[in-house]
């Protein structure tokens, strides 16, 4: 709207400026001048309100519609010698007025509510209605003869130059423009800044959290891989020993960015103090943490504990299921945490024979989207599954990452084969 006031004026300006100085005809002043200044106006209203936060009320929204009228109608009224010129002038005065005093009052009293940026505009905004105002009222004195008429509507002489002066008040009212955006720039600069190296710290907390991390299980070999679609992200995963299982946990929390990020912090904190190997109970220790928070979102997560002898147990809540060479492992499974309280979850069994291979992965892989809207899918996702983490990650990344990716494969070995 600063834009569109802008450019009428400007227009406006340019046109009358022609027309004063006899290098276009009058008809340019009363189809496209004068026009153009209604149409300022109208967006000086708009803009004053929007720089302001605040909502246009339906007064002015009919203001602004009777502002578009007369600048349509009342030109054509005059050239078409329906409407006198000095009263065309007194109509054109007292229509501008509540964009002069109105807005004016409106500055004064969201700036004592609080909008420190609301007082740069105050007298700026009174300015260029104002003069206009008066360049109104000098006409129809003019028109009906009285000396005080040339008085105010004398130009201001500077060298070979004459400046009139709405031309004057319009410049004081685009320097205050330039000076509260400057501020405002300068603000939002630092605050982006600040909110960057918020962002920054999180993201550097997360990864401390997240860092691969390599089982000291001697029957497997885990690869993870963790790309948040933003700075942060809510994906997670955990590993941990565990009473001599390895025990496995990836989630997907729900909702992106740092409010997300804090609440996978809070669920990987909470991992590290939950001794449980049992998946069921690891979800359902966990569920509670989500429920007790009031709009805190939830969570998808899949938890396994891994014997040395290859013996998978898993629970899953709302999770993706895991790949065993590179077919879906069918698991039964339960709510997300955080949406009932008192969720129950199944456990299933399965047995890992030597050099078989697990791949657990977050949904950012199979709902990734390339440039014609086409998903990942479950079918690519299961033909790579078998690939390592960086591989799968990679291959989601290059298709059009839309979401975080989180990637953990582990390969399995039992002890005796290794230590042959």
């Amino acid at each position: 709207w600063l834009a569109v006031y802008l450019a009428a004026l400007g227009a406006g300006s340019a046109a009358f400026s022609l027309y004063y100085a006899s290098f276009v005809p009058v008809s340019i002043n009363w189809s496209f001048a004068i026009p153009a200044y209604y149409t300022a106006t109208l967006a000086l209203v708009e803009f004053i309100f929007r720089f302001a936060g605040q909502r246009v009320t339906r007064p002015w929204r009919i203001y602004q519609t009777v502002l578009l009228a007369a600048g349509v109608g009342l030109p054509w009224f005059v050239w078409s010698g329906i409407l006198g010129y000095g009263p065309y002038n007194v109509i054109e005065a007292l229509a501008i007025a509540p964009a002069s005093v109105l807005l004016t009052v409106l500055l004064l009293r969201w700036y004592m509510a609080g909008n420190r940026e609301a007082g740069w505009l105050i007298l700026p905004t009174l300015f260029p209605t104002t003069t206009l105002a008066f360049w109104d009222t000098g006409v129809v004195m003019q028109y009906f003869g009285l000396p005080i008429a040339d008085r105010l509507m004398r130009p201001i002489a500077v060298g070979p130059l004459s400046i009139q002066w709405f031309d004057l008040a319009d410049a004081v009212f685009l320097l205050a423009i330039g000076v509260v955006m400057f501020f405002r720039f300068s603000r939002v600069s630092h605050e982006q800044a600040r909110a960057a190296s918020e962002l920054e710290a999180a993201q550097r907390v997360q990864s401390l959290l997240m860092r691969a991390q390599q089982s000291t299980a001697s029957c497997l070999h885990i690869q993870t891989v963790y790309r948040p679609a933003q700075e942060v992200g809510g994906d997670f995963f955990h590993t941990a020993q565990i009473d001599g299982f390895t025990r496995i946990v990836v989630g997907d929390v729900s909702g992106k960015g740092l409010g997300a990020a804090m609440l996978v912090c809070v669920l990987v904190g909470a991992l590290d103090s939950i001794r449980e190997a049992e998946p069921a109970a690891v979800l359902q220790a966990l569920n509670p943490l989500l429920v007790a928070r009031q709009h805190g979102g939830f969570a998808t997560c899949l938890c396994a504990a891994i014997a040395a002898d290859g013996t998978v147990t898993l629970a899953n809540a709302g999770h993706l299921s895991p790949y065993r060479n590179g077919e879906e492992v069918p698991l039964e499974s339960g709510l997300p945490l955080g949406i009932a309280p008192d969720t129950t979850y199944a456990e299933s069994t399965i047995r890992l024979a030597p050099s078989d291979r697990l791949t657990f992965l977050s949904d950012g892989v199979v709902e990734a989207r390339n440039s014609a809207g086409e998903l990942f899918g479950f079918d690519r996702t299961r033909d790579l599954s078998s690939q390592s983490a960086e591989e799968i990650a990679q291959a989601a990344q290059a298709f059009g990452q839309e979401d975080d990716i989180t990637v953990l494969t582990l390969s399995f070995a039992p002890v005796e084969v290794l230590h042959a």
